[in-house]
């Protein structure tokens, strides 16, 4: 029987979303031995970023700073290319993890079907704008995504949850600490809740020329 070739499934992505939505992991089970589940992965993770990037990009048009144009370009189309490209760094630094220094067996094929899907959670980061709840609504996104991407990559491998979780921790580290970096007064390059560095080094700045 011929393996099943990628597509973009949307009945089925939906129905996935939706048990992720209720905390059925076994979604996971299900995409990490589907093929055709790697471009809706990828969808997934690209279309979460991107929304984390709307999120954050309409908190700032309701914080009424300047430079509103810039901003939707950088953060929200460069800040999600970057991010996404930093996903897949952290995906294969836990892979190397994984294989390399604790000698346990993993696909990463696997971990990027069920990792891609695992990165729904930033979508929540849309409702940044929403006044009072902007940093809580990025940081629970961001918290939510490492969390599901844990689970996610322990349904690829029989590695104890220790291993799991040092591994992911090192790739999360790896794709905050470098969007964080690539956010400053000036330049705004990370979507989502990263944009909150921007607005505290820009407050920064105007308080040390007072």
């Amino acid at each position: 029987m011929m393996p099943m070739e990628p597509r973009l499934d949307f009945a089925i992505l939906v129905d996935r979303l939706r048990r992720l939505l209720l905390l059925d992991t076994s979604v996971f089970d299900e995409v990490r031995h589907d093929p055709a589940a790697t471009l809706p992965a990828v969808f997934v993770v690209t279309v979460s970023t991107a929304l984390a990037g709307l999120g954050g990009w309409l908190w700032w048009l309701t914080q009424d700073f300047p430079d509103s144009g810039q901003v939707l370009f950088e953060s929200v189309v460069l800040g999600s290319v970057f991010s996404v490209a930093l996903w897949i760094v952290w995906l294969f630094v836990a892979y190397v993890i994984l294989t390399q220094i604790f000698r346990e067996d993993a696909d990463w094929q696997q971990m990027l079907r069920t990792m891609g899907m695992a990165a729904a959670p930033l979508s929540l980061s849309l409702a940044m704008f929403i006044p009072g709840i902007s940093f809580g609504v990025g940081l629970a996104s961001v918290a939510l995504f490492f969390g599901l991407t844990t689970i996610a990559i322990q349904s690829t491998t029989a590695a104890g949850p220790a291993h799991v979780l040092i591994a992911n921790l090192a790739g999360f580290a790896i794709w905050a600490i470098v969007l964080g970096l690539l956010v400053t007064s000036e330049s705004y390059l990370a979507p989502g809740i990263f944009l909150i560095d921007s607005a505290s080094e820009r407050l920064a700045d105007i308080v040390s020329l007072l």
